[in-house]
């Protein structure tokens, strides 16, 4: 069974990774239809970058280390802020032999059902169903629930009411990623940061939404890459019209500020504070401690640190930048692995 399952999600991955294949083509254009900030380049991003993950010696290895158990059910709770986001959690429950039970999102409702329909008619002795949360719930052993603060408040009282140990099931809350800059960035490290910050919109818990930078730091060349990444990956329309308030409001409030002509981005200067997706934070810094230490007071609320020089980041992973939106297979979401959601009830 382990073979075959490891098999069926290497042959599929192969053919998603065709942008020509049918199936990909068709869950593409219903996605862009959706009520989403998705855009195609978008998209074609995230399927490539998890399809290229399905290699039989990653899945191999994760595998061994998830270990196996066919007696449970854990139900995941499928966010849509992002392209295929679901995968990870439901690649971690098949190799483990569990059986899986999820929700889709109307923000992203066709991209992750066709892939399963696909592996299920490659191996259908895959235990995997999608439905709506209320059967979820119902017939899960344990919860994986991503979303909002409030929206994870609410699915605690759902499981609650369903006599579930709150306990047992693991919460993701609302987090953001950070960079910190040394003041030499090449051009590829900068544009790989406004990767970091842009993609996906800034919807992501790994997107970049605070930059700290040494305050002798020139900001044009990061305006620079923000612009060049934007002529790779436009906005979505509806992202530039949000910007285009928040930059009125910056203006008003004299507050230091740059943005594109469209309003594709916007980068303001000024204390260490998350803004709204596409509204970046620079916060100038006399020594890299100052911001070791912002880290650390707020690492409850933090994903990622990305950076090119090696930061304390109070045990938060460092990842170098251009990397936020290429994770790993196995990166561990809130600092807690699948496997160890897998062998312990507890939820740190």
């Amino acid at each position: 069974m382990k073979d075959e399952i490891i098999q069926a999600l290497c042959t599929v991955g192969e053919a998603w990774l065709d942008t020509d294949y049918p199936v990909r083509e068709d869950a593409v254009e219903r996605t862009l239809s959706a009520d989403n900030r998705f855009t195609e380049a978008a998209i074609a991003f995230a399927v490539n970058q998890q399809m290229s993950l399905l290699s039989k010696e990653a899945l191999l290895s994760w595998q061994s280390a998830l270990g196996w158990n066919e007696s449970e059910t854990i139900g995941v709770l499928n966010p849509g802020n992002i392209p295929f986001v679901e995968l990870q959690d439901f690649l971690a429950v098949i190799l483990s032999g569990r059986t899986y039970v999820g929700t889709v999102s109307s923000k992203s409702p066709a991209l992750f059902p066709a892939f399963l329909a696909d592996l299920l008619e490659e191996c259908p002795a895959i235990a995997a169903d999608l439905t709506d949360l209320d059967d979820v719930i119902e017939s899960c052993d344990r919860l994986i629930a991503a979303g909002s603060d409030e929206t994870m408040a609410q699915v605690r009282s759902m499981l609650e009411r369903e006599g579930k140990e709150v306990s047992e099931s693991w919460f993701r809350g609302h987090r953001f990623s950070v960079a910190v800059l040394h003041g030499r960035e090449s051009e590829d490290d900068l544009v790989g940061l406004a990767e970091d910050a842009l993609l996906h919109e800034a919807l992501g818990c790994r997107n970049v939404s605070i930059i700290f930078a040494p305050a002798s730091m020139p900001i044009d060349p990061v305006l620079d890459a923000l612009a060049a990444f934007r002529g790779l990956f436009e906005a979505h329309d509806s992202t530039k019209g949000t910007l285009k308030m928040q930059q009125a409001f910056l203006g008003a409030l004299k507050v230091p500020h740059a943005f594109a002509d469209d309003h594709q981005f916007l980068l303001s200067r000024g204390e260490a504070e998350t803004q709204q997706p596409g509204h970046l934070r620079w916060v100038p810094i006399g020594h890299q401690r100052e911001a070791e230490a912002w880290i650390a007071e707020h690492s409850q609320s933090i994903q990622s640190v990305f950076s090119n020089v090696q930061v304390s980041s109070s045990g938060l992973p460092v990842g170098p930048l251009g990397t936020a939106q290429r994770p790993p297979l196995d990166w561990s979401p809130d600092g807690r692995s699948h496997i160890q959601f897998f062998r312990h009830f507890s939820v740190s």
